[in-house]
């Protein structure tokens, strides 16, 4: 397999048996698992992605989900579904990215997003002598106040990697330690640290340990073999990766920031300073946006970028998009009408990126529409053709612009802050790239009709988690 396949082109497949061993798996995924002290023919040794194969194995069904994988130095960022078959689980990954991260509160920031995917448990944080801040419900008879590591101890299997890990303040995942009272737990948890780097303890998750999950913890993800091929020698991935990190991570302070101030966390502010803090942190979740565009800006004009082919429900699609947006465009009274619940549209496509279309065809006609107006979410079949149409009753668009709506930075003339101008380019790129197309209906003064059509499916849709 070339190096770059892994890059946010290229889809690489594993398959797991019943006990988690690999069958087969493609060089990259390969390469990982040796870098994480696993063997080409042994257990999955990375705990991110054996617990998403267990979940999907457990539940029956298809689970696809964002994964975060942390190392020493790189912390590799990607997209898995995995579709239980008996007892086995075949695994599609992609959008495979890596780039070096920074100690303190930079990784921090990172390691947050991998705790949520953990299994259900209950939450904890300590202080920096690490004592008890907080446990949640179901943590038995820990209390605030009690010493960390008079609470857990470490099993056999791991040796010391959790004191280790805490000594140098670095996060850790899925490690099976005891509690004081008895029972077994899987132990993920990430430092926290304030704006001068100084430590303030950890925050993480404590999950029960199913059978026979207990004893299996991995070894740390290093800087092994695979940091050094997937990183191109003509170092542009490379600068773009860091480029993306280097954003995300200080907008995402500077958003969390703003909302401690504008929630008054700390005490009374003045109301002014309250509204500069609302206005910080909507400028930042913007710039954010940018970050997300641009990082699928770069992914999707590779070459070699590819999408899933998942049985989907367009219909089941337009609901969710509509849910999620649904407090957004209630703030500007425009209500929402999403497809009957009981409609089915079957599709062919990538799960991910057609939610990713609709969500932004939704939240594009949110922003043009005028107060106390509806939007149509309503999707069907025609012929060979599952289709999806956001309609507003927006100002329209001029037939001569109807295809530049759909260039890289177009905005029509818009002069306020709203939106990047790709949105739109990038949902057409993923809708062909998926075999499908999106195209608008509009007249000036009278709406635009947002279509997004993708092949018609043969099969009932798998259930996303």
């Amino acid at each position: 397999m070339n190096a770059d396949a892994g890059m946010g082109s290229g889809v690489i497949r594993a398959r797991l048996d019943g006990q988690d061993r690999i069958c087969s798996a493609d060089d990259l995924l390969l390469r990982l698992q040796r870098a994480a002290g696993g063997d080409p023919d042994g257990c999955i040794a990375v705990p991110q992605i054996a617990a998403v194969a267990r979940l999907a194995r457990r539940l029956g069904i298809l689970i696809a989900r964002p994964l975060l994988i942390g190392g020493q130095e790189r912390d590799i960022r990607l997209w898995v579904r995995a579709k239980p078959l008996g007892d086995h689980v075949e695994m599609d990954f992609s959008d495979w990215q890596e780039s070096l991260h920074a100690d303190g509160e930079e990784q921090a920031a990172l390691r947050a997003a991998q705790i949520a995917l953990a299994p259900d448990g209950w939450e904890w944080r300590t202080d920096a002598q690490m004592r008890f801040l907080q446990v949640g419900a179901g943590s038995g008879s820990i209390a605030s106040g009690d010493e960390f590591f008079a609470t857990f101890t470490e099993d056999g299997g791991t040796g010391h990697r959790l004191a280790t890990e805490i000594a140098v303040r670095r996060s850790f995942f899925g490690l099976a330690v005891r509690l004081k009272d008895g029972g077994t737990v899987q132990l993920s948890g990430y430092p926290l640290f304030d704006n001068d780097g100084s430590f303030l303890g950890y925050r993480g998750k404590a999950s029960p340990a199913g059978a026979g999950e207990g004893e299996r913890s991995a070894a740390p993800v290093d800087d092994g073999p695979v940091a050094a091929d997937i990183i191109g020698p003509d170092g542009l991935p490379d600068f773009g990766r860091r480029l993306d990190l280097a954003l995300r991570q200080p907008l995402g302070r500077i958003i969390a920031n703003a909302e401690t101030i504008k929630a008054q966390m700390e005490g009374p502010l003045r109301t002014d300073y309250t509204a500069y803090a609302a206005d910080i942190a909507d400028a930042g979740r913007h710039l954010m946006e940018l970050v997300d565009d641009l990082a699928d800006l770069q992914a999707i004009d590779r070459a070699r970028f590819e999408v899933a082919s998942e049985d989907i429900d367009l219909a089941d699609l337009g609901r969710r998009a509509a849910g999620l947006l649904g407090v957004k465009a209630a703030d500007r009274n425009i209500r929402v009408e999403p497809p009957d619940y009981d409609e089915k549209v079957p599709a062919i496509g990538e799960f991910r990126r057609a939610l990713q279309i609709i969500v932004n065809l939704l939240n594009n006609a949110i922003r043009y529409s005028p107060e106390n107006s509806i939007i149509w979410v309503r999707a069907g079949v025609e012929g060979r053709e599952a289709r999806l149409v956001v309609a507003d009753q927006g100002r329209g668009i001029a037939p001569e612009d109807q295809e530049r709506v759909f260039e890289k930075f177009e905005r029509l003339g818009r002069q306020d802050a709203a939106g990047s101008g790709l949105g739109l380019y990038i949902s057409r790129k993923l809708a062909r790239a998926m075999r499908g197309d999106l195209t608008v209906e509009s007249a000036p003064g009278q709406g635009a009709r947002f279509i997004l059509t993708l092949p018609v499916g043969e099969v009932e849709p798998d259930i996303h988690s």
